[in-house]
């Protein structure tokens, strides 16, 4: 592309310069034969027969018999331009000419002789079907009668547009062969540096770019080289953060999230007492609720940590799916207790396993189970359900409620949530299933699996992840 850019121009010039100059070299031409021609043995031609004077001009004076055919003076065959590559014309004082071959005098040239009375000669270009040519009027000075001035033309040579057009194309081959032959260098140099920043990116700019010379070139590849040290020390920097807010809200988990399990539980056995009265009994039950709400919040937190410290690879190992079931439902059950759910769990006699990472998955049921047991009606019921197939390796886990379910908005606004961005927890509805919902997406699409969300005909909300 740059090669054409250069090319283009450059031909241009080029052809309009050897125009110019064969335009030039025309016009000597052109003055040096009419001023051949204004010699006595020319003069005594014209003025003897002005009508027949090379009658056109020919290369030789036509015959009597051929001179009494009607109009023969237009009609008799003239010479090829490569026969005779110039032609003259005798006009009058008044600018006519004595023959019908004679073309009309051309105004062009006309005016300047009547601007000027002193100038002897006048030259432009002419038009015709055969091509451009160049013209030139001279006065002879011999008589005021019919040869007082001459006309002199150069005929179009044959095949002109074509050969301007091969010498233009033969210019721009020329000009583009220069053009890439002379930028090569710096292209292949371009195209180096842009490689090496590739790469480098690749690598977090871990990489240098290479610095050959002392132009502009080298320059570009030291400015990317302090970009690149820059990008890498904000990387730094921002991993560095990152690790320490995964850490803060790691062991701000550990150490909150333990606590409030154990006041949500010690909140349970109180509520089982028979002496409390109802609205003890109902005050408990919203501690109890906001209890694990915080709990789940914190362990959700370090959820979200854990996966924005690893977008790409996700640790495995084979987790007892049948024990993190059973750990789940037994988290719940104080809960459960406290809001009137029954907790209903179903797992196979043989232990079904996956390889995945403990805690994210443990904290996706957990999310899956929770909204179950929380978004339920009193007396409502939560049904799980766990299938291992041994054939690929992969399990089925099914959590049912018969709760008041979710409305269409509601439903549409869960199942669009495809991925997970870090705001879901700020639903409109409060204590929204967003954010445990998002992170159970991620999760799942992470480790191959797939969540889905219905409506059972029969009520309630029914999640499914395998």
């Amino acid at each position: 592309m740059a090669g054409l850019v250069v090319a283009l121009p450059a031909s241009l010039i080029l052809y309009w310069s050897v125009q110019r100059l064969r335009h030039q070299e025309l016009a000597q031409t052109l003055e040096r034969v009419s001023a051949s021609q204004l010699t006595e043995v020319t003069r005594e031609s014209c003025e003897s027969d002005p009508r027949w004077f090379l009658a056109g001009p020919r290369t030789g004076r036509p015959s009597a018999e051929d001179r009494q055919q009607p109009d023969a003076d237009v009609r008799l065959p003239r010479p090829s331009a490569a026969e005779l590559p110039f032609e003259f014309f005798p006009y009058d004082d008044n600018f006519l000419g004595s023959s019908t071959a004679s073309p009309r005098f051309p105004e062009v040239l006309r005016r300047p002789f009547l601007v000027d009375p002193d100038l002897r000669q006048a030259m432009a270009s002419y038009e015709s079907s055969a091509g451009t040519g160049l013209q030139l009027a001279r006065l002879t000075g011999w008589t005021s009668g019919p040869c007082a001035v001459l006309l002199f033309r150069t005929q179009p040579l044959p095949n002109h547009r074509l050969k301007s057009a091969a010498l233009f194309g033969g210019l721009f081959g020329v000009c583009f062969a220069v053009a890439v032959l002379a930028g090569y260098p710096i292209v292949s140099r371009v195209t180096r540096l842009t490689q090496a920043a590739r790469a480098s990116a690749r690598q977090d700019y871990e990489a240098m770019v290479p610095i050959s010379g002392k132009d502009e070139i080298s320059s570009l590849a030291f400015v990317f080289n302090e970009a690149a040290a820059d990008i890498r020390r904000r990387s730094v920097d921002a991993r560095d953060r990152e690790e320490a807010l995964r850490r803060y809200v790691a062991n701000t988990t550990d150490d909150v999230a333990a606590p409030l399990a154990a006041l949500e539980a010690n909140l349970a056995g109180l509520q089982s007492r028979p002496d409390l009265s109802g609205p003890s009994r109902d005050q408990l039950r919203d501690a109890i609720r906001e209890a694990h709400r915080l709990v789940s919040r914190l362990t959700n937190l370090a959820s979200v940590a854990a996966l924005r410290k690893s977008t790409t690879q996700a640790a495995r190992e084979p987790i007892d799916m049948n024990a993190l079931v059973e750990r789940v439902v037994e988290r719940h059950r104080a809960l459960a207790r406290a809001l009137d759910v029954t907790i209903e769990q179903a797992v196979p006699p043989k232990t079904v396993t996956y390889a995945a990472d403990p805690g994210l998955i443990e904290q996706t049921i957990t999310n899956v189970v929770g909204n179950a047991v929380i978004y339920n009606k009193p007396g409502g019921r939560v049904q799980i359900e766990l299938k291992g197939y041994e054939r690929d390796a992969r399990f089925s886990l099914r959590v049912t409620d018969n709760g008041p379910g979710v409305s269409d908005e509601e439903f549409a606004g869960l199942t669009a949530n495809k991925r997970f961005r870090g705001d879901e927890g700020r639903s409109g509805r409060p204590g929204g299933r967003g954010l445990g919902l998002a992170i159970a997406r991620e999760v799942t699409d992470r480790f191959g699996l797939k969540l889905d969300l219905r409506r059972p005909s029969s009520g309630g909300f029914e999640v499914e992840i395998g």
